[in-house]
């Protein structure tokens, strides 16, 4: 019998993320293509008499045990498997707060794989709808593999070609962005389907189907944001990026490399830029 698992909680991206339309109830469907970084969060969790939450790391101050999606995944699947759930959770807070990283909803994914494999729990046919529920990045972080997620989250395709891994620079100005601010300021376009490739890829053709789509968020975060602009300017103009883009719906914004020395150097110019950033090397995943 296992008493403790511990599990990496990793940051997602949206290497795009386009609008598709609004429904009749005021909510957005879109088409995004996610993958996550080598870099994020980590929980632990093991067996105990009571239900304890733990929070430690540079942005643990920034959440409170009561309100936080931890809490309310434990309520939810306790709920949904008909069980009492003791645990001591231990939740190191890397990653920042309302940044576009997903950092919440992986945490809520994370913590199900600890939980259900700690005590055993039994997953039912209508286990997606559950984790869609908690949230809408849940169902895709929960299953850990690049994928393109259309409608509000509950969709998901997973690619039959991995992306390519290369070297992400993630920026964020250390300034929260409302997610529904910037849906406010969101003014819909025509949408351009532009369907992701069956067959396997160069580096170049990923990165030319990239270029072809946008972060729709990207222009209303910035009305909120203008640090938003200024970073991406600099990623854009004095790194040898091969893209830069904003993630979410900010203010974290990343840029691709394909060598390591160009990731180092970028590091090194945007800690020129500002003392406040949070700027951290990284790496995409296509799987963990």
């Amino acid at each position: 019998m296992k008493y403790e698992i511990s599990k990496f909680s990793p940051a997602k991206l949206n290497l795009f993320l386009e609008i598709i339309d609004k429904d009749k109830n005021g909510y957005h469907n879109l088409e995004s293509l996610m993958c996550f970084c080598d870099y994020g969060d980590s929980i632990s969790v093991s067996r105990s008499d009571d239900l304890a939450l733990e929070i430690e790391g540079p942005f643990s101050e920034f959440l409170e045990n009561n309100e936080n999606i931890i809490m309310k995944t434990i309520s939810m699947l306790q709920q949904y498997a008909d069980v009492k759930i003791n645990v001591n959770i231990k939740l190191i807070k890397k990653l920042p707060i309302a940044s576009g990283l997903g950092g919440g909803s992986s945490n809520a994914a994370t913590l199900l794989h600890c939980i259900i494999d700690l005590l055993k729990i039994e997953i039912k046919r209508d286990f997606n709808d559950f984790l869609f529920k908690i949230g809408a990045d849940v169902p895709f972080c929960f299953y850990r593999k690049t994928a393109i997620v259309r409608g509000k989250g509950e969709k998901i395709t997973f690619l039959k070609n991995k992306i390519p891994e290369l070297y992400v620079l993630l920026v964020n100005p250390n300034i929260p962005i409302s997610t529904k601010k910037t849906f406010e300021n969101l003014n819909i376009k025509n949408y351009e389907k532009i369907k992701y490739p069956d067959k396997r890829m160069t580096d170049r053709d990923f990165l030319s189907f990239l270029s072809r789509k946008n972060n729709d968020l990207e222009a209303p975060a910035i009305k909120e944001c203008d640090e938003v602009r200024r970073i991406l300017d600099k990623l854009n103009n004095e790194t040898n990026s091969l893209l830069s883009r904003m993630t979410g719906s900010g203010a974290t914004c990343f840029a691709l490399y394909n060598e390591k020395r160009k990731l180092l150097d970028a590091e090194e110019i945007m800690k020129k830029q500002s003392n406040d950033f949070w700027i951290i090397k990284s790496k995409l995943i296509n799987q963990l």
